[in-house]
């Protein structure tokens, strides 16, 4: 039954979450992938564009397209790395450090909406199991078979 398959209960998940975050951010001016973009220099500020679409399972030109506009908009800025000026460096300006304090926010607002009436233990337990599935799927996509 479609209604109790894994791969349909993630995409629901993945759906409703998505939109969540999508409504709340776009009141912040911000556009489809950028919530995504800010949350991981947030937490990893200096990483490469290949290190986000690594990080959030976006395809690399997607991250290009997203992150070109987050520098037009002055959310973040390029910087060459010193030990190789080919390949640039990811860092939020002070309007993108706001804008991502923001998001994190709301993640955390979404997250609570999501977990509502789950115990921490069942929450922890829900993190380690969709951690293991992302695992395999990215096993599966990395081994040619997705």
């Amino acid at each position: 039954m479609i209604a109790d398959s894994v791969h349909h209960l993630l995409l629901v998940a993945f759906s409703r979450s998505n939109r969540a975050m999508l409504t709340r951010t776009r009141a912040l001016g911000l556009l489809p992938g950028q919530p995504k973009v800010l949350e991981q220099l947030h937490d990893h500020e200096g990483c490469t564009q290949q290190d986000i679409a690594r990080a959030c399972a976006m395809d690399k030109s997607t991250v290009t397209s997203v992150v070109s506009r987050m520098v037009d908009a002055g959310l973040v800025e390029r910087r060459s790395r010193k030990d190789d000026r080919r390949v640039s460096s990811l860092y939020l300006t002070d309007a993108g450090r706001s804008a991502a304090d923001e998001v994190m926010a709301i993640g955390a607002k979404v997250d609570a909406t999501a977990a509502h009436g789950l115990t921490e233990e069942e929450r922890a337990e829900l993190v380690r199991l969709l951690s293991r599935v992302i695992e395999n799927l990215s096993s599966d996509e990395s081994e040619g078979r997705a």
